[in-house]
């Protein structure tokens, strides 16, 4: 019997780590599986020529919030033009959903519900020993028996012994997958029940072996991959597995990349110094916070103590050595704009390498979409992203959509981070933290302590969420929300920005920023970075052809021709304040010109002046 095994990616760089589970539990078993995977952005009837063309007995897709529209089109198609194909679906976007999957698609044969390594292993023997799979019920799978009757499990299905899953690489996969994103998992199942989520449905957690998972990752190791994304909900929810990992991939030689979901109450002391020691770039960690207003946490089923994540999560974010990717959700209970406002302010005053703002989406099996309490209203396809809540109108989400896309644009983006990073740090100074633990306080301005207060002295001062909403506002009010921008678009969008802002240290930085994100590639008069050219060089020329003078900047500096000094080096003015933000040490109070290396090879230096040419 042939059967092969297929997914529609998101993007490219995806694959799907399910299928070669299948794989592997098949093999282990003896039955032989094929996998192709196809991505959403693939003509539909690509996909369908190149599936007929295959010879295929069964077809099973792993079905997701992101693919399942996409996927019961494909098959449909595929049915009509070849009857004879058994189909078979599985993944959490079908598993609590069987019957009404079964009912609308008439394409579709079976479900598999839950963890499919052994239901979908069984499943294929039935079909080998010429039996359907249902009347012999077979936990975890559903289908449609030949009397048009839905029959089998309504069961949700795990594994409870994960060590009987194989390994799901092998050696052709390091081929396969060399430009792709490889998933990998130490664990399943979440011990909370945050209702916005299918993880902790069962409330459960399983371990795979600890010594098959140190010999596993070492095996990426060798295969140089370069990076490794774990997919374990709450990597670290148990300190005798995650512990020794975390030790190894700190000690480990290699040049790889460990991604981590952990939750910050579990991080103690230990999870946070070792993060803050492992080698740069060596493990990066996702942390869903989610929201810190009480009040949200509680109708979610979710605790957070907002001081002890700071505490935790702070001084890995200040050590550097770990890139930490912080989580927020618009639309969940009782949190309008203005308290996801709050909750933005909170993250923010941490300056996350990326903080990334989601919206709530109603899965199927998750708790949140029967809480009929919240007046939910979403997309009714997938992803069923919410459209307005309780006290959420559509209006505010629209705009917060645009929110995200800004945010993510500039700061998310990481290629502006020491403009940022200043901006932030003024921003935290006017912000009221509100803890959970605490009495939310919907008002920013305040005044600082220990000043007597004089109500005609305050200033307006403004947050993170509110700075980030101006520029938003100002992102529509010129319609870039309806047209595709170049990078230099965006830059100059941002630049006028700063300087209708009247911070011209921002705009400032930004040049800098842009000068060695792009590695001096990306210039525009409109930003104050005209082209590099030898005539601007040569106001410079006694101080470039000076190498005694100049070595002493730029060590083992030779010159040889101005064509490779103009590639690596730009000169330009900058102010005495922003010099200081970039670490420039001995800033005099006349005008002075910066030499910025736009390979960060050398820090930013005030060129001398007064030099002969020699």
């Amino acid at each position: 019997m042939n059967v092969v095994l297929s997914t529609l990616n998101s993007k490219f760089i995806h694959s799907s780590l399910a299928l070669r589970y299948l794989k592997a539990y098949g093999q282990a078993h003896g039955q032989a599986y094929d996998i192709v995977e196809y991505t959403i952005n693939m003509p539909v009837l690509h996909i369908l020529s190149d599936i007929t063309e295959r010879n295929i007995d069964v077809l099973g897709f792993a079905c997701y919030i992101w693919n399942i529209e996409m996927t019961l089109h494909v098959v449909d198609m595929v049915k009509a033009v070849r009857p004879d194909i058994k189909i078979i679906l599985g993944g959490p976007e079908v598993s609590f959903t069987a019957d009404e999957i079964l009912n609308r698609c008439a394409a579709v044969d079976y479900v598999v519900q839950g963890e499919g390594e052994e239901a979908f292993y069984q499943l294929i023997s039935a079909l080998i020993a010429g039996k359907d799979g249902l009347e012999e019920q077979i936990p975890g799978v559903r289908g449609r028996h030949i009397s048009g009757r839905l029959l089998g499990s309504t069961d949700t299905v795990e594994v409870k012994d994960l060590s009987t899953i194989p390994f799901p690489y092998v050696e052709e996969d390091m081929i396969d997958l060399e430009h792709k994103i490889i998933y990998y998992e130490s664990s399943r199942g979440c011990p909370f029940s945050c209702q916005y989520c299918l993880s902790g449905n069962k409330n459960t957690v399983r371990f795979f072996p600890q010594e098959r998972t140190f010999k596993e990752l070492q095996w990426f190791i060798d295969h140089k991959v370069k990076q490794v994304k774990f997919v374990d909900r709450t990597f670290n929810c148990a300190p005798h597995h995650h512990r020794p990992m975390m030790e190894f991939m700190r000690d480990a030689d290699t040049e790889m990349n460990f991604h981590l979901e952990m939750e910050p109450e579990l991080m103690t002391k230990w999870e946070t110094n070792i993060l803050c020691e492992t080698p740069p770039g060596r493990i990066q960690i996702e942390v869903g916070v989610q929201s810190t207003h009480k009040k949200t946490l509680d109708a979610i089923n979710r605790y957070n103590d907002w001081p002890y994540i700071q505490k935790a999560i702070r001084p890995i974010i200040e050590a550097g050595r770990t890139h930490v990717h912080m989580d927020l959700i618009v639309g969940l209970p009782y949190e309008n704009k203005q308290r996801f406002g709050l909750s933005f302010n909170d993250l923010f005053s941490l300056q996350p390498h990326a903080l990334q703002i989601g919206f709530l989406k109603l899965l199927k099996g998750s708790g949140v979409r029967r809480m009929e309490e919240y007046q939910y209203i979403s997309d009714p396809l997938a992803p069923y992203e919410v459209l307005s809540t309780h006290v959420l109108p559509y209006r505010d989400i629209r705009f917060l959509k645009h929110f995200e896309d800004v945010f993510e644009r500039f700061y998310n983006s990481e290629r502006f981070r020491t403009v940022f990073g200043y901006i932030g740090s003024k921003l935290i100074k006017e912000h009221t933290d509100t803890s959970i633990t605490g009495e939310d306080r919907l008002t920013t301005n305040h005044v600082p302590p220990m000043k007597k207060y004089d109500p005609s002295k305050v200033e307006i001062k403004k947050d993170a969420f509110s700075y980030f909403c101006d520029m938003t506002q100002a992102w529509l009010d010129a319609g870039n929300h309806k047209i595709n921008l170049k990078d230099i678009d965006q830059i100059e969008f941002l630049y006028n920005f700063f300087l209708a802002k009247g911070d011209t240290v921002a705009a400032e930085l930004l040049q800098y920023d842009t000068l060695v994100s792009y590695r001096g590639k990306v210039r525009s008069e409109a930003v104050g970075l005209p082209k590099q050219t030898k005539e601007l060089l040569q106001e410079g020329e006694a101080f470039w052809r000076n190498e005694k003078i100049a070595s002493q900047y730029i060590p083992n500096y030779t010159f040889k021709e101005w064509r490779k000094i103009r590639q690596q080096y730009v000169e330009m003015p900058m102010s005495e304040d922003t010099a200081k933000v970039l670490g420039i040490e001995n800033v005099p109070n006349v005008p002075f010109t910066v030499v910025i290396d736009v390979n960060k090879e050398v820090k930013p230096f005030i060129r001398p002046e007064g030099l002969l040419v020699i």
